[in-house]
């Protein structure tokens, strides 16, 4: 079983390694521990409005509640469990979770096992299949997502500026 607790630490070290739960320019507007105005106005204002002592609590329920879910609660690698976290809150649930399923798909065709159907969510065919794979799938998921990053940037050459530090956070 994966801790949140141990997820959101590993997560944090990239969001607000100082802990310090300031408000800072971001795109779109502003961020508390990387929580974007622009993306989650309510909760931005929610944080914001509270004395930067007593923002952590907060902080720490978003992350749970947005981000956080019973299936990665079920990884038995924490590694991966704080990857995929980490992968999520950086670029989406939906596209994190493909990743996964695409490194768990490498794997089985690398083994001759099942394969699972890249769907994006994350469920028990996938939660089954990653455990399934073992500590190799640490290494293959900081792989595709690195590619994901790549294929980012050279499809909107504007993302070029974020490339190093995307790379820097995914092989982490």
């Amino acid at each position: 079983m994966s801790s949140f607790d141990v997820a959101f630490d590993w997560t944090m070290q990239f969001e607000d390694p100082l802990r310090e739960y300031k408000a800072v320019p971001d795109v779109g507007g502003e961020a508390i521990s990387g929580i974007n105005s622009h993306s989650f106005p309510e909760e931005f204002a929610a944080i914001a409005a509270m004395p930067q002592s007593q923002r952590s609590d907060l902080v720490c329920a978003f992350y749970r509640n947005h981000f956080w879910n019973n299936w990665l609660e079920q990884l038995d690698s924490q590694e991966l469990a704080n990857r995929v976290f980490d992968a999520s809150v950086n670029m989406g649930q939906g596209t994190a979770v493909r990743l996964l399923q695409t490194a768990t798909d490498i794997l089985c065709q690398a083994t001759g096992k099942y394969m699972i159907v890249e769907d994006g969510t994350l469920g028990p065919a996938t939660v089954d299949a990653a455990n399934e794979c073992g500590k190799s799938l640490v290494e293959v998921f900081r792989q595709v997502r690195v590619q994901h990053y790549e294929d980012i940037a050279a499809s909107n050459p504007s993302e070029v500026k974020f490339l190093l530090q995307w790379i820097a956070r995914a092989e982490k």
